[in-house]
């Protein structure tokens, strides 16, 4: 979202706002927003915001499973990691109840989870989420998407 000065008089200054919505971001993040005027000299140029987003509970590798019928393994791991403050996670939420099973194991009380997501289908596609509610003020809840492709074996003809 921008919010801007919309005119400014030659040789003046004016204010442009930029808001970036950070949710979901990990890491390193670049942004930016063109600016354009009927200025013949410089008819637009680019802002550009830099940062690193620290997460208040980090997920690792990621916050998205992928299961496929491609030789990989039937369980995947996310560990869910805290940052500056201690949480407990309180509820495991399966939004694909028979076609992947959850198991959550405390690592370090208040420090680190273990999350196993364990694929139970063999055909079909799949799409979803895992929720992981925790005690922390500012991320009482984690999302997990969870994704399967499995297509249908396709008969042998001779």
């Amino acid at each position: 979202m921008a919010r801007f000065d919309r005119v400014i008089p030659p040789g003046g200054e004016g204010k442009a706002v930029l808001k970036v919505d950070l949710k979901g971001y990990q890491g390193k993040v670049r942004k930016s927003a063109t600016v354009f005027s009927n200025d013949p000299q410089q008819p637009n140029f680019t802002l550009t915001v830099m940062g690193q987003v620290r997460p208040f509970i980090e997920v690792k590798p990621g916050s998205s499973i992928q299961f496929s019928s491609a030789p990989s393994p039937d369980e995947k791991i996310v560990e869910l990691l805290a940052v500056d403050r201690e949480f407990k996670v309180v509820q495991v939420e399966n939004g694909l109840e028979g076609k992947i099973r959850t198991q959550l194991e405390t690592v370090v009380p208040g420090k680190q989870y273990r999350l196993r997501v364990i694929n139970l289908q063999k055909e079909g596609n799949y799409f979803g989420l895992v929720r992981c509610r925790t005690d922390h003020p500012q991320k009482p809840e984690i999302q997990i998407r969870i994704s399967g492709h499995f297509p249908k074996p396709q008969p042998k003809t001779n």
